[in-house]
């Protein structure tokens, strides 16, 4: 079978004419031929008795058209081209994503063939943390310290401070920039450059998208002002989402983000919310982060 016999045998199939429609056209065509009265003095005459012969075959044709255009219908999404698109994307989808509710904020890091890292944070700054070569060797430790702020890349902020950061992405990116040399961070003696500056604003960016218990219009914020970035590197299409190169203050990380999720599926770097970046040598993580109202039994 070729294709238009496929299309054929797909559209459904409008009504035969009726029978004085029939008759009506057969003998126009007859007159036309005999040499009879001009075309244009039928014209409509004819328009009228044919047009309901045509339009059932035309709707026919669109119909089979929706049929076999690949694509979600009613999806009036463009096609993801680059890193910005994509990220642009999980914008919208986390933005639509609602957040969940709980007492413990709880990050799960898994890793191939590594052991799972999880951490609960608690509003108020106290934590706890469950897992193999952490503190507690795999049971669940109460970290001893005083409260501890929040951790976004070289950031330090109460939840509230995190709770109350822009949902426009031009204004978060300026307020993380600025913040930057307040910070303490630095490759050496000298002051904070430009680029270690930038770099550390992608750091925070980072946290926000993947480790912090930010609202979905922060974290939508966030994806949006990281897709502002000329220095972000698409690295193409890869298994659940976009795999992309990020700058970070002293070196660079890749991650996959998926847009159907919103979610960064796999990362080589990670802005850990307790403090400082960390990277993998090998691999990538998956980084799951949600409320809960349970602490595990320790």
């Amino acid at each position: 079978m070729d294709d238009i016999e496929m299309l054929h045998a797909a559209r459904p199939q409008p009504d035969a004419p009726s029978h004085a429609a029939y008759t009506a056209a057969r003998a126009a065509l007859l007159e036309r031929a005999a040499g009879g009265p001009s075309p244009t003095a039928h014209r409509h005459a004819r328009w009228r008795q044919a047009r309901w012969v045509l339009i059932p075959a035309v709707a026919a044709a669109i119909a089979a058209a929706l049929v076999i255009v690949p694509g979600r219908f009613g999806d009036s999404r463009p096609p993801i081209m680059s890193s910005r698109d994509v990220l642009l994307v999980a914008a919208d989808t986390t933005e639509r994503t609602p957040e969940g509710t709980g007492t413990y904020w709880h990050i799960t890091i898994t890793k191939k063939g590594a052991p799972t890292g999880e951490y609960w944070y608690r509003r108020d700054g106290h934590f706890w943390i469950k897992g193999k070569g952490m503190k507690g060797q795999g049971e669940l430790f109460e970290w001893p310290l005083k409260p501890q702020p929040f951790a976004v890349g070289p950031l330090r902020m109460s939840f509230d401070e995190l709770r109350s950061l822009p949902a426009d992405e031009e204004a978060l990116y300026t307020r993380l920039w600025s913040a930057a040399p307040g910070s303490g961070a630095r490759s050496g003696a000298g002051p904070m450059t430009a680029a270690e500056q930038d770099g550390l604003a992608m750091e925070a960016l980072l946290s926000l998208i993947s480790e912090a218990p930010v609202s979905p219009q922060v974290r939508a914020a966030a994806y949006r002002a990281l897709a502002a970035r000329p220095e972000v590197v698409d690295l193409g299409e890869t298994g659940g989402g976009r795999h992309l190169q990020i700058p970070m203050a002293f070196g660079k990380g890749t991650m996959v983000v998926d847009p159907d999720t919103g979610r960064i599926r796999e990362t080589s770097v990670w802005a850990s919310l307790i403090g400082g970046i960390a990277h993998t040598q090998d691999g990538m993580v998956t980084i799951d982060a949600k409320w809960t109202d349970r602490l595990p039994p320790g």
